[in-house]
């Protein structure tokens, strides 16, 4: 069972500023932490050790375009992921926790 919650990068948004200049992208480091910290407030993951082991940025993002982050905790303690706009995939992938604590697993 998966879980996912509609999002949106602001246009001010500070990671914005350089990248790029007149034709703003949203960086994948600001997907990553988005996903990070709604596991974090929602599903109650505490800070540790994270590895990505495996990420695939698929296609851009520009700031103010909804889209959806959906996860799945599974029992490695793995939590896939995806990024999704309407129906194009965005990103994929794939965090391990090396001490996944959670109060809700989904």
């Amino acid at each position: 069972m998966h879980t996912e919650r509609p999002r949106q990068i602001r246009r001010d948004h500070p990671a914005l500023a350089g990248h790029f200049p007149g034709n703003p992208l949203v960086p994948g480091v600001v997907l990553l932490t988005e996903l990070l910290s709604i596991l974090e407030q929602e599903a109650g993951m505490k800070p540790g050790p994270l590895e990505l082991s495996s990420v695939k940025f698929l296609r851009l993002l520009r700031p103010e375009e909804p889209f959806t982050l959906r996860w799945q905790f599974l029992p490695s303690q793995d939590i896939a992921f995806a990024v999704t706009r309407d129906e194009d995939m965005i990103a994929t992938g794939m965090v391990h926790c090396a001490r996944l604590t959670t109060q809700v697993a989904s």
